[in-house]
């Protein structure tokens, strides 16, 4: 029987009540149909902040399932002070008039939707109003470069006199890693002793750099800096207690000036929408006068060791030795390999307690008290799979042994970033073996999580898996081996192997590991494999890695690079070859060269990308990165096509690059191009250079052939057509070069771009 919902006279008189010039009119139908699919769905967003600056309500993730008509959108003020909207009748209105006090104001803002038939239930927004102007002399500054979203987020707050402090970290270590903050500060004006309100700072600034937030936060602090580094962390998960901004885990470095045995019971207790905290010490002058669950002794009355010890922590040898379990510092911080450990919270929470031997830059680790306190933490854990076990229908996925581990748990869900809602699909005292054959969500993810004797656990970071992983198409060609993943694959291979990729989107950042191997699709000549065979970085460090170490040499070939933070990064005095790739579409640089590196490039595509096409950066005590660019297209890069190094450039089209720098195409003084389309010219005219528009078949869907009126490839169609027009770059290319592989007729001189000298080249008219 069809049921109806009718919206209550009482709610339709506060309706009407509150609707004003500036509030939007429901409709007079007001029927919800509750089993009609067709229901539009309100998505008001997430929380948002304010300092008293308008914001910008959010509603564009509503929707119609059924998309019977265009949205209508209502937006209406619930509760709070009141504030002004503007344009309440869209998906983004404006709200203003905010006005701070001494606490935290909520306004909530209800949104109701209406596709001309059906009206959605009601989806409520939050906007806080933080009382930021009562923090008189406290402010907090960003070491790093720049803000990264997709790094985790360290505070900290170093010494002072017990009651004002501050300083600087100054680690460029460290930077490279997070985003850095530091503070100089002051108590709360309404609370003596109390600092509380730097939370205030941290909040309404990552909620404007980073609204969808998902790395960790960790606040430190040395000496009187403990104070703010437990009294943030306790104002931001109890006051705001929101997920996106909650403090995962707070380090003491010789915390001073009071007692936090009560303030670490609260924050012990502070979860998050479950997500777990915890506490860990270092000390230089003292005893454990508090209680927290990771305890490091590092110096005997030497109060600021703890720092510098800290600090260092993050690069030493000596301090990144498992050891059996027995390390701390940076190691289990969040930048660290042990990141994801989650320290267990029973009664007696001083389990691991450690004694570091040695100065503040080397020495080793060992056991505090072993008699007392023997446990080490459990190691990180190390997937592995999906690994053929001879079952056509599926795989394993397990891990390595994890030592100090007492079982193993593998875990599914559809959010890396949620494992605490992850389903737990076998739990044993050894790593997993059993053969999995389906998967419980079309976006799967998986981790392990390895726990010890006292409820530690640490997990992987989750990775993505589909049937594609499942069915193992990638083969080591040299031994016959196949795997799930590329970088399975590479951690197997030997010096001079061959690994094929079977088509299909490979979620996963790669890493060559500095070995002289090929990476290839099954048929790097043939465009459609290409654009089938993916390597997606899923927006998270380079797609593709590519370090050196030795003589590497390494060979990417055929394959689509994209959604990398850069999409290829070669570092460290790398080799690389690049051929037949396409790589589009990554969040800063196409490619990058780092650390005197070089790269050999020839019939790519390098296009669409947030960064330059290709950057060779240039670290001034350092010999510049090479680039040697043959028959290359490289456009629609919002920087510069080719910035810094030493490039050598033959046969390439350089065009439409540079909207965010005028224009600029190449920015180098060490740059040789000859037979090349160079959008604004280059100099060397006499070397066969040209300056026009190269007339690309349909840049705007990623096709770069080139425009002929004898014909040209159409990769959708997989046929020749005729244009009306023939590209400027069809035989203008270096008279010296191959182009034996062009398709009749040519003129007997090779293309330029990325096609040219290959089957796919356009005619010659």
């Amino acid at each position: 029987m069809k049921k109806t919902i009718l919206l209550s006279l009482a709610l339709m008189l506060v309706i009407g009540a509150m609707a004003s010039e500036t509030t939007a009119q429901l409709p007079n139908d007001n029927d919800v149909d509750l089993e009609n699919d067709g229901i539009p769905i309100a998505e008001a967003g997430l929380p948002m902040y304010t300092d008293g600056n308008s914001v910008v309500l959010n509603g564009t993730g509503s929707y119609d399932p059924d998309n019977s008509g265009e949205l209508l959108y209502y937006w209406r003020q619930v509760s709070g002070p009141v504030v002004e909207i503007a344009d309440s009748n869209t998906a983004t209105p404006t709200v203003s008039g905010f006005v701070q006090t001494e606490s935290v104001q909520i306004c909530e803002f209800e949104l109701i939707v209406y596709d001309g038939q059906y009206q959605s239930l009601p989806d409520i927004a939050e906007i806080r109003i933080v009382p930021t102007s009562f923090l008189v002399r406290t402010a907090m500054s960003l070491e790093s470069d720049d803000f990264d979203p997709n790094k985790p987020s360290v505070f900290y707050f170093s010494g002072g006199d017990c009651v004002v402090g501050g300083g600087k970290w100054n680690s460029e270590d460290w930077n490279a890693k997070a985003n850095v903050f530091s503070f100089t500060y002051e108590p709360d004006f309404d609370a003596p002793g109390s600092y509380e309100r730097c939370g205030d700072l941290i909040i309404l600034y990552l909620s404007q750099m980073a609204p969808n937030y998902n790395q960790p936060i960790q606040t430190m602090g040395w000496s009187t800096g403990g104070q703010p580094t437990i009294d943030v962390a306790l104002r931001l998960n109890l006051t705001y207690r929101d997920a996106r901004y909650a403090v995962n885990r707070v380090t003491f470095l010789d915390g001073r000036c009071r007692d936090y045995t009560e303030s670490i019971e609260d924050y012990l207790a502070s979860l998050v929408d479950s997500e777990q905290c915890w506490v860990d010490t270092y000390e230089g002058t003292g005893p454990y006068f508090y209680p927290s669950i990771l305890n490091v002794k590092v110096a005997e009355s030497d109060h600021i060791a703890p720092p510098t010890w800290y600090k260092n922590s993050l690069m030493s040898d000596d301090m990144n030795q498992f050891n059996g379990g027995v390390v701390a510092g940076a190691y289990w911080s969040v930048v660290g390999p042990g990141k994801n450990l989650q320290l267990a919270t029973t009664p007696n929470r001083e389990i691991y307690k450690f004694y570091w031997h040695g100065s503040n830059a080397s020495g080793y680790m060992d056991f505090f008290d072993e008699s007392n306190f023997p446990a080490g933490l459990p190691e990180p854990v190390t997937l592995v799979g999906p690994v053929d076990v001879g079952d056509s229908d599926g795989a394993v996925l397990t891990c390595r042994e994890s030592e100090n581990a007492a079982g193993y748990q593998l875990m599914f869900g559809s959010d890396p970033h949620r494992v605490m809602d992850y389903t737990i699909v076998s739990d044993t005292p050894m790593p997993p073996n059993e053969v999995i054959t389906t998967l419980p969500f079309e976006e799967t993810w998986w981790t392990i999580k390895a726990y010890d004797q006292y409820g530690t656990t640490i997990y992987a970071d989750p990775i993505p898996i589909r049937a594609l992983n499942l069915s193992l198409p990638i083969e080591n060609i040299n031994t016959g081996k196949r795997y799930g993943y590329i970088w399975d694959a590479i951690e197997d291979a030997a010096v001079g192997d061959e690994i094929v990729l079977g088509e299909g989107i490979y979620y996963e950042s790669i890493d060559f590991q500095g070995k002289d191997i090929t990476v290839r699709s099954s048929n790097p000549d043939n465009q459609a494999v290409v654009k089938a065979t993916t390597i997606n970085g899923r927006g998270q460090d380079a797609a593709v890695n590519l370090p050196g170490g030795g003589n590497a040499n390494c060979i990417l070939s055929g394959v689509t690079v994209t959604n990398g933070n850069n999409g290829i990064y070669c570092f460290d005095n790398s080799s690389v070859t690049v051929t037949n790739c396409v790589v589009t579409g990554n969040r800063k640089a196409g490619i990058k060269l780092w650390g005197k590196s070089s790269l050999t490039i020839t019939n790519c595509v390098v296009s669409d990308n947030a960064g330059a096409g290709i950057e060779l950066y240039q670290l001034k005590t350092r010999q510049p990165n090479i680039a040697m660019i043959t028959n290359c297209t490289i456009t629609g890069n919002l920087q510069q096509g080719i910035w810094g190094g030493e490039t050598t450039v033959q046969n390439s089209i350089i065009y439409f690059n540079g909207s965010e720098y005028n224009g600029v195409q190449i920015e180098s003084d060490l740059a040789t191009i000859n037979y090349s389309d160079i959008q604004g010219g280059w100099p060397e005219e006499a070397d066969g250079n040209i300056d026009a528009d190269p007339l690309f078949a349909d840049a705007a869907n990623g096709d770069y052939h080139l425009k002929s009126q004898a014909g040209r490839y159409n990769p959708i169609s997989d046929s020749w057509i005729q244009d009306d027009v023939t590209s400027p770059c069809i035989d203008t290319g270096n008279p010296d070069s191959d182009w034996s592989a062009e398709p009749m007729p040519n003129g007997g001189r090779i293309n330029m771009g990325a096609y040219g000298g290959t089957i796919q080249a356009s005619k010659s008219p």
